[in-house]
């Protein structure tokens, strides 16, 4: 949650080194169209999601590999963690002379998030298989609940600290990263020095006509992709397919909010902090009404209308939105995403879990990662494109859309619940060469 504030002081400081600013320290909309680097001061924090997405796609397979075929998942858990803890605390000096150096440290800081979420999640199948089925899925809805706890307690920290001593968007940036490093740097050590063991390596050898790394890494995804479309094209195939496509549109919104908030609304650091308090606070009701509309459909149904109910909420908060006079009003929207995400991840990842043929749980975990970054830069990418050529930011917001609908027309080419369910209970064949 640190990256909302740090990435409204980096949009002011970008605005101040591009001349955006008159005496008083307020846009000043007849220079606000200066450019600083080549782009737009507001297109800067998408400019750093592209980056961070292109880095992810490109080099998690090689991860992937590092984590599959060598003992050293502990070392590259502890290792991106260190890393992670140690851009925080360099980003506390975020000023006018430094904001280039950490943005650029910002676009590294989420390509390595994302190899600490590989390195956690490579953990998760041995666990349950560990633990059991019923333990698992009581654990995973423990952690997703303290997961969401600790980012509301942290919005509601800095938010109320922001507004308490009156602190501008910059110094509330410094103040964030200063408390989130204390924060991760006490959950990270409790996680991979207490609880998370050192362990042995999965694969014994690298598959056949493979001698390094990162070769083996994609040819593992495509061997793996190719057998889920050969033997489970009526479920995973799609899923997968759908997949790419939702966690593209829905992770983009958290970046593009940020921006859309911050230039076309004028939104203060602790404005925008108070607004996603409430979306994370709506993440509740938005997981009861999963359940609900779940067990009243099914997970697929279930997925289908979240998505659809998602775009309809972005498409007319893109219409309605269209300057700070509807501040206000935002907040009606920030209440819907909140339920909206709150849907969204439990009922993904509840239709993934059904869909997993048993046996092959570590090896379609890693390709669910994958799929989920695959094209995660390509919104951040399309929105700075339309912003740098004069398009509205509404239209900007508007095109997260028609990912959510593309993953919505996947969907629907899965096949008939009981249909699916026979599909996966077959084994997926295990190549013994890749092993």
């Amino acid at each position: 949650m640190s990256n909302i504030f740090i990435s409204t002081s980096l949009i002011y400081l970008a605005s101040e080194a591009a001349g955006c600013f008159d005496e008083e320290g307020k846009v000043d909309k007849a220079t606000c169209n200066n450019k600083v680097y080549g782009f737009l001061p507001a297109s800067l924090v998408t400019n750093i999601a592209v980056i961070s997405g292109v880095l992810s796609a490109f080099f998690m397979p090689l991860i992937g590999a590092i984590l599959d075929y060598t003992p050293y998942r502990h070392e590259v858990g502890v290792a991106s963690a260190l890393l992670m803890v140690a851009i925080q605390g360099v980003q506390i000096y975020t000023v006018s002379s430094t904001w280039f150096a950490m943005a650029i440290l910002q676009a590294i800081a989420g390509f390595i998030y994302q190899i600490q979420v590989l390195a956690t999640y490579a953990y998760f199948p041995e666990l349950a298989s560990e633990v059991g089925e019923r333990t698992m899925t009581n654990f995973s809805s423990k952690m997703t609940l303290l997961q969401f706890s600790s980012q509301e307690s942290f919005l509601i920290l800095i938010s109320a600290l922001a507004i308490a001593l009156k602190l501008n968007d910059v110094v509330t940036a410094q103040v964030s990263q200063a408390i989130n490093c204390v924060w991760i740097l006490i959950a990270f050590g409790l996680g991979w020095f207490k609880y998370l063991p050192k362990v042995g390596t999965r694969h014994e050898s690298m598959p056949e006509g493979t001698n390094n790394l990162f070769s083996a890494g994609f040819i593992q995804l495509w061997r793996t992709a190719n057998a889920i479309n050969k033997h489970f094209g009526r479920s995973l195939r799609w899923y997968f397919a759908a997949l790419i496509f939702a966690e593209a549109g829905v992770n983009a919104f958290t970046v593009v909010a940020v921006t859309f908030q911050t230039a076309q609304l004028q939104m203060s650091a602790s404005e925008i902090g108070i607004q996603f308090i409430v979306v994370l606070a709506c993440t509740l009701p938005g997981t009861k009404l999963a359940e609900f509309v779940t067990k009243l459909t099914d997970a697929k149904r279930s997925w289908i209308i979240c998505l659809t109910f998602f775009g309809i909420v972005t498409g007319v908060a893109a219409v309605v939105l269209s300057g700070p006079s509807m501040k206000s009003i935002s907040f009606i929207f920030c209440v819907l995403w909140g339920i909206c995400l709150g849907w969204f991840y439990p009922t993904q990842n509840l239709l993934f879990s059904l869909l997993l043929p048993r046996g092959q749980e570590a090896e379609l975990s890693g390709i669910f990662v994958y799929c989920s970054q695959i094209i995660v830069w390509m919104p951040p990418m399309i929105f700075t494109a339309m912003y740098e050529n004069g398009i509205s930011m509404q239209w900007g917001l508007a095109s997260l859309v028609l990912f959510m609908y593309i993953a919505v027309g996947f969907l629907l080419c899965l096949a008939p619940w009981k249909d699916m369910l026979e599909e996966v209970n077959r084994p997926l064949p295990v190549d013994r060469t890749q092993t």
